[in-house]
């Protein structure tokens, strides 16, 4: 039985690796998940903010007033 050299296996076994990466879609579907809590996140924190200077007001004059 013949071995075939280091070099053919090692591209062998590479190309196998390189495949099933590929066809793994796991890794995509992880990353459009993140983007689309990243996007709420983002989106949270601007209407957070938003909220936050408009409820600031009536606060301050309130404050004000004691």
């Amino acid at each position: 039985m013949r071995v075939p050299p280091l070099s053919q296996r090692w591209t062998r076994k590479a190309r196998a690796a390189a495949l099933c990466l590929i066809a793994d879609h796991r890794g995509a579907t992880a990353i459009e998940y993140t983007l689309i809590v990243a996007l709420i996140v983002m989106t949270l924190v601007f209407l957070i903010a938003q909220i936050g200077d408009f409820v600031r007001t009536p606060f301050e004059t309130v404050a004000a007033k004691l």
